[in-house]
């Protein structure tokens, strides 16, 4: 009923969803980093990873600059979206959005280094702000993309939200075990934001399924696509070991207190908040329908 070439595959490789991962990863690690000053009491015990999470927040978005400027094979192309700055193009947004976060991080940690509040405090709101918009803009880059269904839903950034979320509590919760900072507070409130995270992921793949089980024409083919191409990472690590076993373990109150087992959770969730936007970034560029 449907056909699709294989080889003819758009030019948007490994080193794209890469970069929706690392930087997703990135923005939530310093979300988690800024809390405590910029949330308060209740962030508290996020304090103990302050340190760490700044420096690791910073090589993650310094590694997200060559795999960008790789995937535009000629390099220059990365001034482009800056110097012919377009209002509607998230590319254009995130292309200025993207440095600006640099300097809030270094900002923030220079604050840090001077004992200085306000500069903490207003560097960790607009770092804040700005790190959540590195994955909408993300997700929006494949939403304006009317042309492919599987990618022209509003659903979109919200999920690269929430994945970004649970790879970034994961990623706190691996630096909390390395240096003994992930006490029970810290365990409470890591397993707490990564229960919902994983939570809505649940919803949002059910719905992404729904969606292309009784859709249009693309999007069934995209459905046989996924399923064809891509059905290990899809259903095996995204929704089995990325959604349910997380799940599981947050669950089970003899599991859901004890530091190892949240971490184990965050990373079984990051496998999945990793395939999840993989497959949808390949198979949304395979789908190709002839009348």
């Amino acid at each position: 009923m449907f056909e699709y070439m294989p080889f003819n595959v758009a030019p948007w490789p490994w080193q794209l969803a890469l970069y929706f991962f690392l930087i997703g990863t990135a923005s939530m690690v310093f979300v988690v980093s800024a809390a405590p000053v910029v949330f308060g009491k209740v962030a508290q015990p996020f304090e103990s990873s302050q340190k760490t999470g700044l420096v690791v927040s910073l090589l993650l978005l310094i590694i997200c600059g060559p795999l960008l400027i790789s995937d535009l094979g000629m390099p220059e192309r990365f001034l482009y979206p800056i110097i012919y700055f377009h209002w509607t193009s998230p590319l254009s947004w995130g292309s200025l959005f993207l440095p600006l976060f640099g300097v809030c991080i270094v900002g923030f940690g220079w604050g840090k280094m001077q004992d200085n509040d306000q500069m903490m405090k207003w560097s960790g709101i607009l770092g804040s702000l700005l790190a959540l918009s590195m994955p909408l803009y993300t997700g929006l880059d494949l939403m304006v993309h009317q042309s492919r269904e599987l990618w022209s839903n509003p659903t979109i950034p919200v999920l690269f939200v929430v994945l970004s979320v649970t790879s970034g509590m994961a990623l706190v919760s691996v630096l909390g075990m390395a240096t003994g900072g992930m006490n029970n507070d810290m365990t409470r409130l890591t397993r707490i934001i990564l229960f919902a995270s994983v939570g809505v992921t649940f919803w949002l793949f059910l719905g992404e399924v729904i969606t292309l089980w009784y859709g249009t024409e693309e999007e069934l083919q995209a459905w046989q696509i996924i399923n064809a191409e891509f059905g290990v990472r899809f259903w095996l690590l995204t929704f089995v070991v990325g959604t349910l076993v997380p799940l599981v373990i947050l669950t089970l109150p003899a599991l859901s207190t004890n530091p190892l087992f949240v971490t184990v959770a965050g990373v079984a969730g990051s496998v999945g908040a990793y395939t999840f936007r993989e497959v949808l970034l390949y198979a949304g560029q395979l789908t190709q329908i002839y009348y």
